[in-house]
């Protein structure tokens, strides 16, 4: 009984892993087609240099990428958050893997010629398991319950 009801739980955990994968593949287009079209944008209609270009596009699309795997992504922890916390912590999570991609990026055309257009796709590619694992596990984790120590707890029993 104790094996089947395990099995259950690890059952519907993953399960519910897939959905937030796969939602997560889905709400993933928009820090990729939006840094894609906003650099665009930039780059072409307004000209403005390519680093700066594609570093406003990916901080802008960043942000609406926060909003919804907040709000649709993840909801089923998000009462179990620190939104302060969530903030930071996706702050610096993106921080980390927007420099990663812009590198690859730029390091793509410079040492090999390629497109920043291309080497955009290239460099998302490259992410896609590492966002996942750290959003799940890091970023958008639910706050870990506070547990007393057994001495403290034990202290409060002998009175």
């Amino acid at each position: 009984m104790l094996i089947l009801d395990l099995l259950k739980k690890r059952r519907k955990s993953l399960i519910q892993g897939s959905f937030e994968f796969i939602k997560l593949q889905i709400a993933g287009n928009i820090p990729f087609w939006g840094t894609y079209a906003l650099f665009a944008l930039f780059d072409k209609t307004f000209g403005i240099k390519t680093q700066t270009a594609l570093l406003v596009a990916t901080i802008l699309a960043y942000f609406a990428f926060f909003i919804v795997s907040d709000i649709w992504v993840f909801n089923k922890t998000r009462g179990q958050r620190d939104k302060s916390t969530v903030m930071t912590r996706f702050i610096i999570f993106m921080s980390i893997t927007a420099l990663l991609t812009f590198n690859i990026t730029i390091q793509l055309k410079e040492l090999f010629g390629i497109s920043p257009y291309i080497g955009q796709f290239i460099s998302a590619a490259l992410s896609i398991t590492w966002t996942f694992i750290g959003f799940k596990f890091w970023v958008f984790a639910p706050a870990r319950q506070k547990q007393k120590s057994k001495s403290s707890s034990s202290k409060i029993a002998k009175r």
